[in-house]
């Protein structure tokens, strides 16, 4: 019989309060939660910065079209197309020419 197990019919003893373990345990967990909220606040901030704009609506790019196509199709009356394409890269964050098929993009309100 090992020298850790305990006699048979009796339980082990309870940790203690200051148990190393105990400790430790509590501590990831109080990281995990803290963890938690920061991404959530973090999160939230976010989502409100972006509720800044007003959006119109969306477009959901087809196979071929390009942003180009979506800034001169949503341009309101009398707005220069390059106008709104600065826009809808604003808006979208969209740094490059690139976009992707199937990709939906919000079109700011005016």
């Amino acid at each position: 019989m090992s020298s850790l197990a305990a006699p048979v019919g009796q339980r082990p003893a309870p940790r203690r309060r200051g148990d190393p373990v105990t400790a430790r345990r509590r501590m990831v967990g109080a990281a995990i939660l803290v963890a938690g909220v920061l991404t959530v606040a973090v999160g939230w901030a976010g989502a409100q910065a972006q509720l800044n704009h007003e959006v119109a609506g969306h477009v959901m790019l087809e196979p071929g079209q390009t942003l180009w196509d979506v800034a001169v199709a949503t341009a309101p009356d009398g707005v220069d197309p390059r106008r709104q394409l600065a826009a809808l890269r604003e808006l979208n964050g969209i740094d490059g020419a690139h976009v992707d098929a199937w990709m939906v993009v919000l079109v700011p309100a005016r």
